[in-house]
Protein backbone atom coordinates (compact mmCIF):
# COMPACT_ATOMS: atom_id res chain seq x y z
CA UNK A 1 0.00 0.00 0.00
CA UNK A 2 2.95 2.62 0.50
CA UNK A 3 3.91 2.05 -3.76
CA UNK A 4 1.14 4.61 -4.81
CA UNK A 5 1.91 6.99 -2.22
CA UNK A 6 5.58 7.27 -2.64
CA UNK A 7 4.12 7.51 -6.15
CA UNK A 8 2.05 10.58 -5.82
CA UNK A 9 4.32 11.97 -3.69
CA UNK A 10 7.39 11.96 -6.54
CA UNK A 11 4.84 13.18 -8.98
CA UNK A 12 3.97 16.65 -6.91
CA UNK A 13 7.42 17.09 -6.56
CA UNK A 14 8.46 17.32 -9.70
CA UNK A 15 5.15 19.57 -10.99
CA UNK A 16 6.26 22.11 -7.66
CA UNK A 17 9.81 22.40 -9.27
CA UNK A 18 8.82 22.88 -13.11
CA UNK A 19 6.44 25.49 -11.40
CA UNK A 20 9.24 27.06 -9.72
CA UNK A 21 11.44 26.85 -12.62
CA UNK A 22 8.47 28.61 -14.92
CA UNK A 23 8.10 30.69 -12.55
CA UNK A 24 11.87 31.93 -12.49
CA UNK A 25 12.08 32.29 -15.70
CA UNK A 26 9.26 34.80 -16.14
CA UNK A 27 10.91 37.11 -13.76
CA UNK A 28 14.01 37.16 -15.29
CA UNK A 29 12.42 38.22 -18.52
CA UNK A 30 10.96 40.87 -16.77
CA UNK A 31 14.64 42.12 -15.22
CA UNK A 32 15.57 42.11 -18.94
CA UNK A 33 12.77 44.04 -20.25
CA UNK A 34 12.79 46.76 -17.13
CA UNK A 35 17.03 46.69 -17.55
CA UNK A 36 16.53 47.09 -21.55
CA UNK A 37 14.14 50.16 -20.69
CA UNK A 38 16.19 51.94 -17.63
CA UNK A 39 19.50 51.00 -18.64
CA UNK A 40 21.31 53.74 -20.97
CA UNK A 41 22.00 51.96 -24.37
CA UNK A 42 25.34 52.03 -24.95
CA UNK A 43 27.14 54.25 -28.27
CA UNK A 44 29.93 53.34 -29.48
CA UNK A 45 32.24 56.43 -28.87
CA UNK A 46 32.44 59.27 -32.44
CA UNK A 47 33.70 62.27 -33.46
CA UNK A 48 31.75 65.70 -32.74
CA UNK A 49 31.26 65.92 -36.77
CA UNK A 50 30.18 62.59 -37.53
CA UNK A 51 27.31 63.08 -34.22
CA UNK A 52 26.59 66.21 -35.56
CA UNK A 53 26.07 64.99 -39.35
CA UNK A 54 23.87 62.10 -38.05
CA UNK A 55 21.38 64.13 -36.04
CA UNK A 56 18.35 65.22 -37.67
CA UNK A 57 17.32 68.43 -39.48
CA UNK A 58 14.03 70.29 -38.39
CA UNK A 59 13.12 73.17 -40.39
CA UNK A 60 12.46 76.37 -38.56
CA UNK A 61 10.44 78.36 -37.20
CA UNK A 62 9.21 75.96 -34.81
CA UNK A 63 7.32 75.29 -31.64
CA UNK A 64 9.71 73.82 -28.94
CA UNK A 65 6.92 72.48 -26.54
CA UNK A 66 8.94 68.56 -25.34
CA UNK A 67 7.26 67.54 -22.28
CA UNK A 68 6.91 63.77 -20.56
CA UNK A 69 3.63 63.49 -23.37
CA UNK A 70 5.82 63.22 -25.89
CA UNK A 71 7.43 59.77 -24.83
CA UNK A 72 4.89 57.56 -24.48
CA UNK A 73 6.36 54.86 -27.23
CA UNK A 74 9.78 53.43 -26.82
CA UNK A 75 10.01 54.74 -30.27
CA UNK A 76 9.85 58.38 -29.23
CA UNK A 77 13.46 58.12 -27.42
CA UNK A 78 16.71 58.42 -29.70
CA UNK A 79 20.37 57.30 -29.04
CA UNK A 80 22.43 60.47 -28.04
CA UNK A 81 25.86 60.92 -27.76
CA UNK A 82 26.46 62.80 -24.98
CA UNK A 83 30.05 62.84 -25.06
CA UNK A 84 30.38 63.87 -28.56
CA UNK A 85 27.94 67.07 -27.44
CA UNK A 86 29.98 68.10 -24.37
CA UNK A 87 26.59 67.47 -22.50
CA UNK A 88 28.82 67.55 -18.94
CA UNK A 89 29.64 70.92 -19.37
CA UNK A 90 26.38 72.68 -19.71
CA UNK A 91 25.10 69.54 -16.89
CA UNK A 92 28.38 69.32 -14.52
CA UNK A 93 26.34 66.42 -12.61
CA UNK A 94 24.89 64.96 -15.54
CA UNK A 95 27.31 61.61 -15.13
CA UNK A 96 27.33 61.77 -11.45
CA UNK A 97 25.87 59.33 -9.30
CA UNK A 98 22.66 60.00 -7.56
CA UNK A 99 21.53 62.73 -10.28
CA UNK A 100 19.83 60.04 -12.97
CA UNK A 101 20.20 62.68 -15.73
CA UNK A 102 19.87 60.98 -19.39
CA UNK A 103 19.60 62.25 -22.90
CA UNK A 104 16.79 61.09 -24.32
CA UNK A 105 16.42 62.89 -27.83
CA UNK A 106 17.83 65.40 -30.23
CA UNK A 107 17.79 67.68 -33.54
CA UNK A 108 19.45 69.77 -35.00
CA UNK A 109 18.32 73.28 -37.07
CA UNK A 110 20.33 75.43 -39.47
CA UNK A 111 20.20 78.82 -37.96
CA UNK A 112 23.81 79.84 -39.04
CA UNK A 113 26.62 78.26 -41.64
CA UNK A 114 29.06 79.75 -39.23
CA UNK A 115 27.83 77.55 -36.20
CA UNK A 116 26.38 74.34 -35.43
CA UNK A 117 22.79 74.38 -33.17
CA UNK A 118 21.28 71.30 -31.55
CA UNK A 119 17.90 71.00 -29.41
CA UNK A 120 18.84 67.73 -26.81
CA UNK A 121 15.78 67.07 -24.15
CA UNK A 122 17.20 65.64 -21.13
CA UNK A 123 15.93 63.60 -18.09
CA UNK A 124 17.14 65.31 -14.79
CA UNK A 125 15.74 62.33 -12.82
CA UNK A 126 12.10 61.18 -12.76
CA UNK A 127 10.28 64.09 -12.54
CA UNK A 128 11.94 66.85 -14.53
CA UNK A 129 12.50 67.05 -18.10
CA UNK A 130 13.73 70.21 -20.20
CA UNK A 131 15.13 70.89 -23.70
CA UNK A 132 18.44 72.88 -24.13
CA UNK A 133 19.04 74.78 -27.25
CA UNK A 134 23.22 74.67 -27.61
CA UNK A 135 25.34 76.21 -30.03
CA UNK A 136 28.42 74.99 -31.21
CA UNK A 137 31.38 76.39 -33.44
CA UNK A 138 32.25 74.69 -36.57
CA UNK A 139 34.96 72.46 -34.39
CA UNK A 140 32.76 71.39 -31.92
CA UNK A 141 33.46 74.26 -29.15
CA UNK A 142 30.79 75.22 -27.12
CA UNK A 143 29.27 78.94 -27.81
CA UNK A 144 25.78 79.29 -25.44
CA UNK A 145 22.91 77.35 -24.58
CA UNK A 146 19.51 78.54 -23.53
CA UNK A 147 16.57 76.05 -21.78
CA UNK A 148 14.13 76.36 -24.26
CA UNK A 149 11.55 73.65 -22.82
CA UNK A 150 10.49 72.36 -19.48
CA UNK A 151 8.03 69.99 -18.01
CA UNK A 152 7.94 68.82 -14.33
CA UNK A 153 5.24 65.57 -13.29
CA UNK A 154 6.25 66.19 -9.29
CA UNK A 155 3.98 69.76 -8.92
CA UNK A 156 2.56 69.97 -11.95
CA UNK A 157 2.70 73.87 -12.12
CA UNK A 158 5.37 74.98 -14.40
CA UNK A 159 6.37 74.80 -17.88
CA UNK A 160 8.27 76.38 -20.62
CA UNK A 161 7.55 76.18 -24.45
CA UNK A 162 9.24 78.24 -27.11
CA UNK A 163 9.41 79.49 -30.29
CA UNK A 164 12.68 79.23 -32.37
CA UNK A 165 13.29 81.10 -35.65
CA UNK A 166 16.74 82.22 -37.38
CA UNK A 167 18.00 84.80 -35.14
CA UNK A 168 15.09 84.83 -32.23
CA UNK A 169 14.14 83.09 -29.47
CA UNK A 170 10.34 83.55 -27.72
CA UNK A 171 10.25 82.02 -24.19
CA UNK A 172 7.61 81.70 -22.16
CA UNK A 173 7.40 80.17 -18.92
CA UNK A 174 3.80 79.11 -17.84
CA UNK A 175 2.94 78.73 -14.30
CA UNK A 176 -0.20 77.42 -12.87
CA UNK A 177 -1.09 78.47 -9.02
CA UNK A 178 -4.54 79.75 -9.01
CA UNK A 179 -4.61 80.42 -12.49
CA UNK A 180 -2.37 80.06 -15.82
CA UNK A 181 -0.01 82.84 -15.63
CA UNK A 182 2.43 83.62 -18.63
CA UNK A 183 6.04 85.46 -18.64
CA UNK A 184 7.35 85.87 -22.02
CA UNK A 185 10.74 86.73 -22.59
CA UNK A 186 12.88 87.25 -25.89
CA UNK A 187 16.53 86.66 -26.98
CA UNK A 188 18.21 87.20 -29.99
CA UNK A 189 20.78 84.50 -31.69
CA UNK A 190 23.76 86.71 -32.60
CA UNK A 191 25.99 86.43 -35.50
CA UNK A 192 28.47 84.69 -33.55
CA UNK A 193 26.40 82.23 -31.72
CA UNK A 194 25.84 83.69 -28.65
CA UNK A 195 22.18 84.09 -27.52
CA UNK A 196 21.39 87.59 -25.75
CA UNK A 197 18.42 88.70 -24.08
CA UNK A 198 16.70 91.60 -25.31
CA UNK A 199 14.83 94.45 -24.18
CA UNK A 200 11.90 95.40 -25.22
CA UNK A 201 13.80 98.36 -27.47
CA UNK A 202 15.27 95.86 -29.02
CA UNK A 203 11.97 94.28 -29.72
CA UNK A 204 10.41 97.53 -30.91
CA UNK A 205 13.26 98.80 -32.95
CA UNK A 206 13.88 95.16 -34.53
CA UNK A 207 9.98 95.27 -35.82
CA UNK A 208 10.77 98.98 -36.89
CA UNK A 209 13.28 97.06 -39.79
CA UNK A 210 10.76 94.70 -40.93
CA UNK A 211 8.53 97.49 -41.26
CA UNK A 212 10.69 99.27 -43.24
CA UNK A 213 11.61 96.09 -45.46
CA UNK A 214 15.25 96.35 -45.00
CA UNK A 215 18.24 94.23 -44.98
CA UNK A 216 19.28 94.16 -41.17
CA UNK A 217 22.96 92.97 -42.45
CA UNK A 218 22.99 96.72 -43.75
CA UNK A 219 21.65 98.49 -40.47
CA UNK A 220 24.89 100.38 -39.14
CA UNK A 221 23.61 99.24 -35.31
CA UNK A 222 25.93 101.34 -33.62
CA UNK A 223 23.80 104.59 -34.73
CA UNK A 224 20.87 102.79 -34.23
CA UNK A 225 18.46 105.22 -31.38
CA UNK A 226 15.71 105.40 -30.28
CA UNK A 227 14.21 107.54 -27.74
CA UNK A 228 10.47 107.45 -25.94
CA UNK A 229 8.63 111.41 -26.56
CA UNK A 230 8.26 112.64 -23.00
CA UNK A 231 4.93 114.74 -23.73
CA UNK A 232 3.79 111.46 -25.26
CA UNK A 233 4.91 108.13 -23.76
CA UNK A 234 3.07 105.73 -26.13
CA UNK A 235 5.05 107.45 -29.00
CA UNK A 236 8.82 106.40 -29.72
CA UNK A 237 10.82 107.88 -32.11
CA UNK A 238 13.51 105.23 -33.87
CA UNK A 239 16.34 106.06 -35.94
CA UNK A 240 17.42 103.14 -38.22
CA UNK A 241 20.67 104.19 -40.85
CA UNK A 242 21.05 102.13 -43.42
CA UNK A 243 24.38 101.63 -44.79
CA UNK A 244 24.38 102.80 -48.70
CA UNK A 245 28.15 102.37 -49.35
CA UNK A 246 31.13 101.15 -47.18
CA UNK A 247 34.69 100.71 -47.82
CA UNK A 248 35.88 100.33 -44.12
CA UNK A 249 34.99 101.33 -40.68
CA UNK A 250 35.02 105.16 -41.02
CA UNK A 251 34.58 105.26 -44.79
CA UNK A 252 30.63 105.04 -45.55
CA UNK A 253 27.47 106.58 -46.21
CA UNK A 254 24.35 106.29 -44.40
CA UNK A 255 20.56 106.73 -45.62
CA UNK A 256 18.28 108.03 -42.90
CA UNK A 257 14.90 106.56 -41.85
CA UNK A 258 13.68 108.40 -38.79
CA UNK A 259 9.83 107.21 -37.76
CA UNK A 260 7.61 107.70 -34.97
CA UNK A 261 6.43 104.21 -33.36
CA UNK A 262 2.90 103.61 -31.70
CA UNK A 263 4.24 101.44 -28.44
CA UNK A 264 0.86 99.69 -28.37
CA UNK A 265 0.94 98.41 -31.94
CA UNK A 266 4.38 98.25 -32.17
CA UNK A 267 3.67 100.08 -35.68
CA UNK A 268 5.16 102.47 -37.23
CA UNK A 269 2.90 105.68 -37.83
CA UNK A 270 5.13 108.94 -39.51
CA UNK A 271 8.22 108.06 -41.91
CA UNK A 272 10.90 110.00 -43.14
CA UNK A 273 13.40 109.31 -45.64
CA UNK A 274 16.52 110.89 -47.04
CA UNK A 275 19.26 109.39 -48.78
CA UNK A 276 23.05 109.75 -48.34
CA UNK A 277 23.15 111.85 -51.29
CA UNK A 278 21.74 114.59 -49.44
CA UNK A 279 21.54 114.38 -45.99
CA UNK A 280 25.17 114.55 -44.72
CA UNK A 281 25.28 111.59 -43.18
CA UNK A 282 28.93 110.73 -44.44
CA UNK A 283 32.05 109.80 -42.82
CA UNK A 284 35.45 110.06 -44.28
CA UNK A 285 38.13 112.63 -43.56
CA UNK A 286 35.24 113.64 -41.27
CA UNK A 287 34.34 111.19 -39.12
CA UNK A 288 30.63 111.00 -38.48
CA UNK A 289 30.77 109.77 -34.87
CA UNK A 290 27.04 109.79 -33.00
CA UNK A 291 23.86 110.42 -33.79
CA UNK A 292 21.38 111.40 -30.87
CA UNK A 293 17.80 112.37 -30.34
CA UNK A 294 17.01 115.53 -28.85
CA UNK A 295 13.60 115.87 -27.46
CA UNK A 296 13.23 119.38 -25.96
CA UNK A 297 10.33 121.04 -26.21
CA UNK A 298 10.61 122.88 -29.38
CA UNK A 299 6.93 124.50 -30.17
CA UNK A 300 6.80 125.61 -33.35
CA UNK A 301 2.88 126.24 -33.21
CA UNK A 302 0.71 126.48 -30.91
CA UNK A 303 -0.43 122.65 -31.63
CA UNK A 304 3.10 121.66 -32.89
CA UNK A 305 5.87 119.77 -31.14
CA UNK A 306 9.25 119.02 -33.00
CA UNK A 307 12.21 116.85 -32.22
CA UNK A 308 15.42 117.15 -32.99
CA UNK A 309 18.21 114.88 -34.42
CA UNK A 310 21.83 115.63 -33.90
CA UNK A 311 24.88 114.36 -36.01
CA UNK A 312 28.28 114.50 -34.61
CA UNK A 313 31.69 114.53 -36.55
CA UNK A 314 35.09 115.41 -36.07
CA UNK A 315 38.60 115.22 -37.33
CA UNK A 316 41.43 113.45 -36.10
CA UNK A 317 43.84 115.78 -38.18
CA UNK A 318 45.89 117.29 -35.41
CA UNK A 319 47.20 120.12 -37.96
CA UNK A 320 43.79 120.93 -38.51
CA UNK A 321 41.14 119.85 -36.09
CA UNK A 322 37.51 120.14 -36.12
CA UNK A 323 34.42 119.32 -34.89
CA UNK A 324 30.78 119.98 -35.96
CA UNK A 325 27.53 119.12 -34.42
CA UNK A 326 24.44 119.27 -36.86
CA UNK A 327 20.30 119.45 -35.21
CA UNK A 328 17.42 118.77 -38.19
CA UNK A 329 13.87 119.69 -36.64
CA UNK A 330 10.89 117.50 -37.74
CA UNK A 331 7.25 117.44 -37.46
CA UNK A 332 3.89 115.45 -38.25
CA UNK A 333 2.77 115.95 -41.60
CA UNK A 334 0.24 113.82 -42.75
CA UNK A 335 1.62 110.00 -42.10
CA UNK A 336 5.13 111.54 -42.83
CA UNK A 337 7.85 113.33 -40.95
CA UNK A 338 8.45 116.99 -42.57
CA UNK A 339 11.83 118.47 -42.08
CA UNK A 340 11.46 122.24 -40.80
CA UNK A 341 15.13 122.86 -39.87
CA UNK A 342 18.63 121.77 -40.51
CA UNK A 343 21.33 124.14 -38.24
CA UNK A 344 24.97 123.80 -37.10
CA UNK A 345 24.79 124.06 -33.44
CA UNK A 346 28.59 123.43 -32.93
CA UNK A 347 31.39 124.07 -34.60
CA UNK A 348 34.99 123.95 -33.94
CA UNK A 349 37.74 124.24 -36.19
CA UNK A 350 41.79 125.85 -36.18
CA UNK A 351 45.61 125.42 -37.19
CA UNK A 352 48.08 123.99 -35.03
CA UNK A 353 51.77 123.28 -35.68
CA UNK A 354 51.48 120.34 -33.36
CA UNK A 355 53.85 122.02 -31.28
CA UNK A 356 52.40 125.14 -29.50
CA UNK A 357 51.29 127.84 -32.42
CA UNK A 358 48.13 127.40 -33.70
CA UNK A 359 44.51 129.11 -33.35
CA UNK A 360 40.86 128.04 -33.31
CA UNK A 361 37.00 129.18 -33.42
CA UNK A 362 35.31 127.54 -31.11
CA UNK A 363 31.27 128.10 -32.18
CA UNK A 364 28.66 127.08 -29.97
CA UNK A 365 24.40 127.99 -30.78
CA UNK A 366 21.52 127.38 -28.74
CA UNK A 367 18.22 127.41 -30.19
CA UNK A 368 15.07 129.52 -27.92
CA UNK A 369 11.88 129.28 -28.97
CA UNK A 370 10.45 133.04 -29.23
CA UNK A 371 6.77 134.37 -28.87
CA UNK A 372 7.15 136.10 -32.16
CA UNK A 373 5.79 134.27 -35.61
CA UNK A 374 6.14 134.52 -39.11
CA UNK A 375 3.73 132.86 -41.23
CA UNK A 376 2.02 131.35 -38.15
CA UNK A 377 5.31 129.36 -37.09
CA UNK A 378 7.11 130.72 -33.61
CA UNK A 379 10.39 132.60 -34.81
CA UNK A 380 13.52 130.71 -33.06
CA UNK A 381 16.31 132.71 -32.00
CA UNK A 382 19.63 131.58 -32.15
CA UNK A 383 22.23 132.65 -29.29
CA UNK A 384 25.71 131.81 -30.41
CA UNK A 385 29.13 132.22 -27.91
CA UNK A 386 32.22 132.69 -30.03
CA UNK A 387 35.25 131.52 -28.59
CA UNK A 388 38.46 132.48 -30.11
CA UNK A 389 41.75 130.99 -29.00
CA UNK A 390 45.42 131.84 -29.92
CA UNK A 391 48.65 129.76 -28.22
CA UNK A 392 51.96 131.23 -29.00
CA UNK A 393 55.44 131.04 -27.46
CA UNK A 394 56.14 134.14 -25.19
CA UNK A 395 59.62 136.01 -24.50
CA UNK A 396 60.61 133.74 -22.05
CA UNK A 397 60.75 130.20 -24.58
CA UNK A 398 57.22 129.22 -22.62
CA UNK A 399 53.81 128.36 -24.64
CA UNK A 400 50.35 130.62 -23.62
CA UNK A 401 47.24 131.19 -24.59
CA UNK A 402 44.69 133.72 -24.99
CA UNK A 403 41.20 133.61 -25.68
CA UNK A 404 37.97 135.89 -26.31
CA UNK A 405 34.83 135.30 -26.09
CA UNK A 406 31.59 137.01 -27.75
CA UNK A 407 28.04 136.95 -28.38
CA UNK A 408 25.61 137.17 -31.59
CA UNK A 409 22.00 136.60 -31.74
CA UNK A 410 20.16 136.05 -35.11
CA UNK A 411 16.72 135.29 -35.60
CA UNK A 412 15.13 132.30 -37.93
CA UNK A 413 12.12 132.39 -39.41
CA UNK A 414 9.47 129.93 -41.34
CA UNK A 415 9.55 130.97 -44.67
CA UNK A 416 6.10 128.15 -45.09
CA UNK A 417 8.38 125.56 -45.93
CA UNK A 418 11.22 125.33 -43.66
CA UNK A 419 13.11 128.04 -41.28
CA UNK A 420 15.86 130.44 -42.81
CA UNK A 421 17.80 133.45 -41.36
CA UNK A 422 15.78 136.76 -40.79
Amino acid sequence: MKNPYILILLIFISCAQKAQEKEETVIKAQDAVTASTDAPKEIAPKGFKECINAIEIKSIPLIEATNFDSFIDEDDHRNVDDNALKLEKIYPEFNKEGYHYRAVNCYRLELSKRFYSVVVTILKGDNEMESVLINYDLNGALIDSKVVSYDEIAEGQSRIESKIEEKKLTINNIFWIDEKKVETTSFLVKANGKIKAVSQEEILIDRVIQQLNLDKQKIKEEFVVSKVQPHNPNETIVVIPEVAGEDDEHLFELNSYIVLVDNTTQKITHTYFESAKTNGWVSDAIILSEISIDTAPYIVTQDTRAFGIRVFYYSMSQPNPYSNKTISLFIKSGETLKEVLHYDVENYGGEWDTQCEGSSTNIKNILIMSEEKTNQYFDIVVKSNITQSKTYIDKNGECNEESKTTSETRVLQFNGTEYVKK
